[in-house]
């Protein structure tokens, strides 16, 4: 039964139930400029002595007579009246003590013998509830707090600051008639108010308000839906999907889908997983999704080789995680990715490691080089398309989706993988594009972590990984090694540093007078002169890095005239080795 009723917010304060806000709701969202528009319009509603609308909010009233009322739709804009009482009541104690009991009567309930609170009329949402509920108490003393019955809130406390401290602010401001007139215009605000009295019903119109709208996120509906199928523990799992996801939830379900099921877009992605779950079924659905989060979680932001060999042990995919040559090199593809910025190999991935398994991979050798061979091709194809040319990342989208589904569908791994490295090397920019924008990489701070990563590719091409000398880490790309002009940025005349002309600064900064050596050496050289880098590098205390030796041996005859000319010319040969041998696809 659907029963909509006009009423305002001042008599919906009044009756004698919590409003609960269940656990298939999203966060508590609303910001700054929310809380700035929404006092704006309710001061000019005041004024004018009118009631702003606050459009239609959905209850759920089949649990009233235990004394709650499940908000199925309208939390942002109760929980924001709720805080705005909140800031009215602590300033009522300051300029009205008489009237700051009678505004908490709005917030909660209070015992008539103690006056003690007996909690808040709001049963908030997950994400804010008890520093919500410490603020709403009658006693509160003004401060937020960070932790909470010795329970850190300080995300809590972060999420619910943001609002509070608009609303306080402006609440400060006002004097006696400034604030019973804001309280007026807030207790005369009218709502249409749509009773519903059955769980099924609530689950149908959340859905269905939402669905077309883009005030929810597509988790915020799934997490809906999962709740109205009833997936046994859901709420742990679903919790682990999202903190797996680490803020980019939205993301993370696409990939999922297509991993899955191939190409979908972000306007047809709660359709399609919804359609997924009812095909496989709800608990699949979501044991699918934290199968799916753990390797998501694992391949966008551990710095690590051990959590990816320890990820491949607890798939006991033998052929991976007992070899360290191959999931150090699978770590090291990984890194350079996320370095590129290039998360549309995700779905890729799990697509193939999926199939790599279903068909006898975990203890196949065969198939595991041709896996670690895959990645390897996707970070070179990245580094030359996207990383050095510059092309756009989702040009690969809808490829990389129709590989996962013939993954999905594939019997035989290795064709399928051949297939794959195949199209990329059709796709791969010519090599007169990437030695052209090759040519151009010039130092800058944004510029450092990728030409860490290039020297360190350079000088470990042919090595395995345990024998490589790390030149990039992406947490602290000066911890070891540094970045060091040979042609210094500030030159000695007549003894004394001097600087460079702007005209000279475009070669100086090229890639092309660029070498990565370690911090103490870097720090010896300081600006000396070509002629006394290729001294010191050729010396008892030489950098013992394959690549320098190369170009001692390449340039260091030049080193009293480098200049414009040896720095591009130097820049070229990089470029043209770079795309023939160093990240050349198999």
């Amino acid at each position: 039964m659907i029963a909509p009723t006009p009423t305002t917010i001042g008599e919906l304060l009044s009756v004698q139930t919590r409003f609960q806000v269940p656990k298939f709701q999203r966060p508590y969202t609303w910001t700054g400029s929310e809380v700035d528009e929404f006092l704006d319009d309710l001061e000019a509603e005041s004024k004018a002595k009118r009631g702003l609308f606050l459009g239609s909010i959905l209850l759920d009233i089949s649990a009233q007579s235990d004394g709650k009322i499940v908000i199925v739709d309208g939390q942002q804009r109760l929980t924001s009246i709720f805080l705005l009482l909140i800031a009215c009541r602590e300033r009522a104690r300051v300029l009205i003590p008489e009237i700051a009991p009678e505004i908490h009567r709005k917030i909660g309930f209070i015992d008539e013998v103690t006056a003690e609170s007996l909690g808040p009329r709001l049963l908030a949402s997950d994400t804010i509830r008890q520093v919500f509920e410490h603020m709403a108490n009658n006693k509160w003393d003004g401060v937020v707090p960070q932790r909470i019955a010795g329970q850190t809130v300080k995300r809590q406390a972060n999420r619910v600051r943001k609002v509070f401290d608009h609303f306080s602010v402006r609440v400060q401001k006002m004097g006696v008639e400034t604030l019973q007139l804001l309280l007026r215009g807030i207790y005369a605000s009218r709502i249409i108010r749509i009773d519903i009295d059955s769980d099924e019903e609530a689950f149908s119109l959340f859905e269905r308000t939402n669905a077309r709208g883009t005030d929810l996120e597509v988790s915020d509906l799934l997490k809906n839906y999962l709740y109205q199928q009833k997936v046994p523990e859901l709420e742990e799992k679903w919790k682990e999907v999202v903190d797996n996801a680490d803020s980019t939830i939205t993301k993370m379900l696409k990939y999922f889908y297509v991993s899955k099921k191939g190409y979908v877009t972000k306007s047809e992605l709660y359709r399609d997983l919804k359609a997924f779950g009812k095909q496989e079924g709800a608990t699949y659905l979501i044991q699918a999704l934290s199968d799916f989060s753990k390797f998501y979680a694992v391949v966008k932001r551990e710095d690590n080789e051990g959590v990816l060999k320890k990820y491949f042990d607890t798939l006991e995919v033998e052929s991976i995680g007992k070899y360290q040559d191959r999931y150090g090199q699978l770590y090291l593809s990984l890194q350079a990715l996320r370095l590129f910025r290039v998360s549309q190999v995700y779905p890729l991935l799990y697509a193939a490691i999926s199939c790599f398994i279903r068909l006898g991979g975990a203890k196949d050798n065969d198939q595991a080089k041709r896996f670690v061979s895959l990645v390897e091709d996707l970070e070179r194809y990245h580094f030359v398309n996207n990383a050095v040319c510059d092309r756009v990342g989702n040009e690969v989208e809808r490829l990389y989706a129709g590989y996962c589904e013939k993954f999905e569908a594939a019997a035989n791994f290795v064709d399928v993988t051949k297939s794959l490295q195949l199209k990329l090397r059709e796709g791969l920019a010519g090599k007169s594009e990437f030695v052209t924008r090759f040519c151009d990489i010039s130092y800058s701070p944004e510029t450092i972590p990728l030409i860490a990563y290039i020297f360190d590719r350079i000088n470990n091409t042919g090595r395995k990984p345990g024998e490589r000398v790390c030149l990039y880490n992406p947490n602290n790309v000066r911890a070891n090694h540094n970045i060091e002009h040979f042609y210094p940025q500030k030159p000695r005349k007549n003894g004394e540093e001097s600087s460079v002309e702007d005209e000279s600064q475009d070669f100086i900064d090229n890639i092309g007078n660029l070498l990565v050596i370690s911090f103490h050496l870097n720090s010896k050289m300081g600006n000396a002169s070509p002629k006394d880098k290729i001294a010191q590098l050729t010396g008892p205390k030489a950098e013992n890095l394959g690549y320098i030796k190369t170009f001692v041996q390449a340039y260091g005859h030049k080193a009293d005239s480098w200049g414009r000319d040896a720095v591009f010319e130097r820049a070229k040969q990089m470029a043209s080795e770079a795309y023939d041998k160093v990240w050349a696809l198999e």
